[in-house]
């Protein structure tokens, strides 16, 4: 019953002094508000980039790539004295390596002008192989994917982005009509799923069979890079190494050839977000530290004013526990308020975000997430900050002498 009582007399003083305790809250308002926008956005941006790689294949990811035939050196670029290429023996050397591998997909891309009929665009094509839609998770929604047969006998077939399809063929059915890429005539067998990755269309690409790409656009046997898919994410960094066994086999400069998991890329990005939200917290808790400033002074001000009131309540029996414990629950109610508004405001910035974001990009797939681990982890830090800067307050108005403070003008 006493400690209700304290609470309540603590909230009519505040109430009595209502610009005084608006402008203390200001710094516990700001430093909270700051915190749980800087969280929400930081998880939104987390899940974001998470979803992303999800939707384009999971994050059980192997990236290999032949190393640069250029390089920094000194403060300049240096062609090497050597070169190294990958080649579908490689493709066929990882999986004769691992059991682990559900999906490999060479890769070969460039720049293409596309035609159909008096209808011209710029696009790119990718090489790739029958692994790709499985590899990607992008399913063929009009005509059939590329198989096996396809890329064997270097057919001249491809498979066109949504884009490519509006752009190129309007509203005409494209599975079965030719388009010429570069000057060549390629046969459209399949149309892939719209997908938009990382706030970026990616319907402008044609894809055809890697060895058609390698006869009759490249005319070498090269591959720019392979990417393994595996459904088990615990086997991700054993296949890396298994796949840097057999570079260094079959390769001279193995060693140096671009070996990246999607697990490495995923921990470089929590890295970023983590710093970042660091950097920002940081400067919350100068806000939360001013706030605390501001509760201590109020309340150092407050034990002045009411000197008289000490007094009496200590001449009718009050305990040095009792005037102490009034001052502490009245800075901690302070904060208490203050963190609760400004949770109230950051999550409302975070969601300001999130729809500036929409405002502008329709599609980005952002979106801001406050957990209730933060909110709660806001309003004990905020709680316990008006607790702490109250204590010497609180003390110094418990140490006083009841005769002295009754005599206090």
């Amino acid at each position: 019953m006493v400690l209700f009582e304290t609470i309540f007399v603590g909230l009519t003083q505040l109430r009595a002094n209502k610009l005084r305790s608006v402008l203390t809250l200001l710094g516990i308002v700001i430093g909270v508000a700051s915190v749980i926008g800087i969280v929400s956005i930081g998880e939104g941006l987390r899940r974001t980039v998470v979803g992303e790689f999800a939707r384009s294949g999971g994050a059980g990811t192997v990236m290999v790539r032949p190393p640069e035939e250029w390089v920094r050196r000194g403060g300049r670029s240096v062609q090497r004295p050597w070169v190294e290429r990958l080649t579908s023996g490689d493709l066929k050397a990882f999986y004769e390596e691992t059991s682990e591998i559900d999906a490999a997909v060479p890769g070969l891309w460039g720049g293409a002008e596309l035609r159909f009929g008096k209808t011209t665009m710029n696009a790119g094509y990718t090489g790739t192989s029958e692994s790709f839609n499985e590899g990607y998770s992008w399913p063929v929604v009009e005509g059939r994917q590329l198989t096996a047969e396809d890329v064997m006998f270097s057919r001249k077939v491809c498979m066109i982005g949504q884009k490519v399809r509006t752009d190129l063929f309007g509203g005409t059915a494209p599975v079965g009509l030719d388009l010429k890429l570069n000057g060549e005539r390629y046969t459209v067998v399949g149309v892939l799923e719209e997908r938009v990755r990382f706030g970026r269309d990616e319907g402008d690409q044609v894809y055809i069979p890697y060895t058609t790409v390698q006869r009759r656009l490249l005319g070498n046997r090269h591959l720019f890079g392979i990417t393994l898919f595996l459904n088990d994410l615990d086997e991700v960094a054993t296949v890396a190494d298994a796949v840097r066994r057999v570079l260094r086999r079959r390769h001279e400069h193995g060693d140096e050839f671009w070996v990246e998991t999607s697990a490495n890329q995923l921990e470089q990005v929590g890295q970023t977000i983590a710093i970042m939200k660091g950097v920002a917290g940081g400067i919350a808790g100068i806000s939360l530290l001013v706030g605390g400033i501001g509760i201590m002074n109020i309340m150092l001000v407050s034990v002045t004013e009411r000197t008289r009131e000490i007094g009496v309540r200590k001449a009718l029996g009050a305990k040095p526990h009792h005037i102490m414990m009034q001052f502490v629950a009245e800075a901690t109610v302070l904060s208490l308020i203050g963190g609760l508004i400004g949770i109230g405001l950051g999550i409302g910035f975070g969601l300001g975000i999130e729809q500036l974001i929409h405002h502008f990009d329709a599609d980005a797939p952002f979106s801001s997430v406050v957990s209730v681990e933060a909110v709660l982890a806001a309003l004990l830090f905020s709680s316990s900050v008006g607790l702490f800067f109250g204590v010497y307050p609180a003390a110094r108005a418990a140490r006083m002498d009841p005769v002295e403070a009754l005599r206090h003008e």
